[in-house]
């Protein structure tokens, strides 16, 4: 069963140095699964910039409002 939903809002922690880390998005679409679990599109938006990435459920965390 898929631990976040499309609209929740989420935190980034990767131990790596990676630019994502610490960033704080929003689900975009729902799941998908695979052998490592399930991994979510997210949403950045900073200043003029979207973008979107893919992470592993492990590696995001939620944030309340």
């Amino acid at each position: 069963m898929p631990k976040f939903k499309t609209g929740d809002k989420v935190r980034v922690r990767l131990d790596s140095a990676s630019p994502y880390r610490g960033r704080i998005g929003v689900i975009d679409k729902e799941s998908m699964k695979d052998s490592y679990g399930f991994w979510y599109m997210v949403k950045f938006e900073r200043r003029d910039l979207l973008a979107v990435n893919r992470f592993v459920e492990q590696d995001l965390e939620r944030v309340s409002d």
